[in-house]
């Protein structure tokens, strides 16, 4: 019986421990607005223009001659550039072809910034 009531309190210590780990001591305790910032993230839109890519065009020298409106690192400009082109991931620009350059991000107003 001491076993049983022993295996039952492993069992139960063990499944507390496991849920503390995964879930948190207290997992409805917002102390970070991380829900807020992803969706303020969400809501954000690319301020871009539209350019027509000639022979010799890279993206390098397309992000040199309309330089960001806000401060960007190439990575992110990058980024924004993949996800207003989202068929130009694995291509090459092909000349005549109209591409979005990303020029900066428009922000919400519900994100409060």
């Amino acid at each position: 019986m001491r076993a049983l009531l022993l295996t039952a309190i492993i069992v139960l210590v063990a499944f507390i421990v496991k849920i503390d780990l995964t879930e948190g001591t207290l997992p409805l305790a917002s102390f970070y607005p991380k829900e807020t910032e992803e969706l303020c993230e969400d809501q954000r839109e690319p301020i871009y223009i539209s350019v027509q890519v000639i022979q010799g065009d890279t993206i390098h020298s397309l992000f040199a001659i309309q330089p960001a409106k806000v401060p960007m690192t190439f990575p992110e400009r990058l980024q924004l550039f993949y996800q207003l082109n989202p068929h130009l991931q694995l291509q090459e620009l092909v000349p005549g072809e109209n591409i979005k350059l990303p020029l900066s991000y428009e922000l919400e107003n519900l994100c409060g910034k």
